[in-house]
């Protein structure tokens, strides 16, 4: 009877454990239940991927100002596309961004500028202005504060007058005598200089032909450089400088090409064989997206790395950090 008695409870214990079990694995799944419901379902994924998580961020003082893509996406179609996503570009901007080619059938517009800021509120005291409200693009601008003061530094001068950006004038006496179709966009700067109070025209020459020299190493670029005349279709205007972004200035010094070249090179290069360049330890792929719709997709990084700009004719131009 002992022994009868005993199998008995083991049984009942038997049942009683598996009952536990079944009851806490019904538990841990309505905990995970719980936990999903709240995970974005919005999400269409295909393909192989990793998290976009994973991407490391922009370093700190990126040479890139990175726009972050309006239409986010984590889209994928096999490996070769891993951390980029679709990205619709409209041929109403094509006329927008620091590549555009702006000729006089083709001038830049008010509607063309992006990040304006009033040069009298935000200039550094390394330069002067010739008016009490000068705008220029804020990028640009920022720029040409670190360029005057580095310029202040090295020749202890302060003797740069920024004479025009949107607007310079070119009537009789002017020592800036050509307005340019690009200037609307905002981001040329025509100098003059400050002569113990004697306004002189920017001659490229002498101590201030520094700015000539490394205008590149901030972004900056003499717009129609000495023996571009046939490509850019005037004649060295050392005074007119063009804000195109450093890493772009940087090749077009190594490569000596004026904008017309560069953007011209440029257009070669696709999304699948982009062309690559490194600056200051960074490294960037640039690639174009050209056609004749009013619609043209590409893909850009997920994180956002990139920047573009269009060449006011039929491309984009895409600048993004490397994977």
């Amino acid at each position: 009877m002992k022994e009868t008695k005993r199998c008995k409870l083991k049984t009942e214990r038997v049942f009683l454990a598996m009952g536990i079990i079944v009851g806490t694995l019904f538990g841990a799944d309505g905990v995970r239940r719980s936990f999903e419901s709240r995970r974005p379902y919005n999400l269409k994924v295909q393909g192989d991927f990793r998290d976009a998580g994973e991407h490391d961020e922009a370093p700190a003082g990126s040479s890139l100002s990175f726009t972050p893509s309006a239409q986010t996406t984590t889209v994928f179609e096999g490996v070769e596309n891993v951390g980029l996503s679709e990205y619709e570009l409209s041929k109403e901007d094509v006329s927008k961004g620091v590549l555009s080619i702006y000729t006089d059938s083709k001038a830049a517009k008010e509607s063309d500028q992006e990040k304006m800021t009033d040069l009298s509120k935000a200039k550094n005291d390394f330069y002067t202005l010739c008016d009490e409200k000068v705008y220029l693009n804020e990028d640009a601008a920022d720029a040409l504060n670190s360029m005057m003061e580095d310029y202040a530094n090295e020749t202890a001068l302060t003797d740069f007058i920024v004479y025009g950006t949107t607007e310079t004038y070119t009537g009789d006496g002017s020592y800036c005598p050509k307005a340019f179709a690009e200037s609307k966009a905002g981001y040329c700067v025509d100098l003059a200089l400050n002569a113990g109070g004697y306004v002189l025209p920017y001659d490229g020459y002498d101590a201030e032909g520094w700015v000539v020299e490394n205008c590149w190493k901030y972004g900056f670029i003499v717009r129609y450089p000495e023996g571009k005349r046939e490509k850019t279709g005037n004649e060295y205007c050392p005074w007119h400088l063009r804000y195109v972004g450093d890493i772009h200035a940087a090749i077009m010094k190594q490569k000596s090409m004026c904008l017309e070249e560069y953007v011209d090179f440029l257009e070669q290069y696709t999304l699948e064989e982009p062309y690559s360049f490194s600056f200051n330890g960074i490294a960037y792929q640039i690639y174009s997206v050209t056609g004749s719709e009013d619609k043209l997709t590409t893909r850009v990084p997920v994180a956002g790395n990139y920047e573009l700009s269009g060449d006011n004719k039929n491309s984009f131009i895409i600048t993004a950090l490397k994977n």
